[in-house]
């Protein structure tokens, strides 16, 4: 291995640490109960399911007093619901960035419609809810060749959850029981309300 290689090695090696580093300290902090972040696969917008939760909850007078932080891969993109681009209780943080990093660890309540990435751990106290991204007519988790390798930061993330939400009885018993098999190791709710 040349010097400019193990050098490259060093200096990704200190980035992970620093990374790391920077997750304790905001574990360290104390949760922000009122607060609610959101991510729609990966960060790619305002989408899907934690979107129609993050509507209702914006809009009902029962939760005014909560504020919403959005995970995106751009917080500038044009493209973002311009109404909420101002919005004083709607915040976007860039994907994976330190912010990303502080609310992950510090929102009171965490909304997913796919996974959060390998390095996150739920806190005692925070409320994780998975909404996940539609029906499922394709083979998922173990069901597929060599998936429990593919599925276990998924598989985390749903052992993590408090709440998964099911489209229907079939999503319920085939996605989340057989293909990840939660049946007997899942300890929070499914809720089989549709999405």
């Amino acid at each position: 291995m040349s010097r400019s290689d193990r050098v490259s090695r060093m200096a990704r090696r200190l980035q992970r640490a620093g990374r790391a580093e920077l997750r304790s300290v905001w574990r360290r902090r104390p949760l922000q109960a009122d607060t609610v972040m959101y991510e729609s696969f990966s960060g790619n917008g305002v989408l899907c399911n934690p979107e129609a939760i993050f509507r209702y909850l914006l809009d009902h007078p029962d939760f005014q007093h909560l504020s919403h932080v959005w995970s995106v891969d751009n917080p500038q993109d044009p493209e973002l619901p311009p109404q909420y681009q101002n919005h004083p209780r709607v915040k976007f943080v860039r994907h994976k960035s330190t912010s990303y990093q502080r609310y992950l660890a510090t929102a009171g309540y965490l909304i997913n419609n796919a996974t959060f990435p390998p390095e996150f751990a739920k806190r005692p106290g925070q409320i994780y809810v998975n909404t996940w991204h539609g029906t499922p007519i394709k083979k998922m988790g173990y069901a597929l060749p060599h998936g429990a390798a593919g599925a276990r930061n998924i598989i985390r993330n749903f052992l993590a959850a408090d709440y998964l939400l099911s489209s229907s009885p079939f999503m319920t018993e085939q996605m989340y029981a057989e293909d990840y098999r939660l049946r007997t190791i899942f300890n929070g709710t499914v809720l089989q309300e549709g999405l």
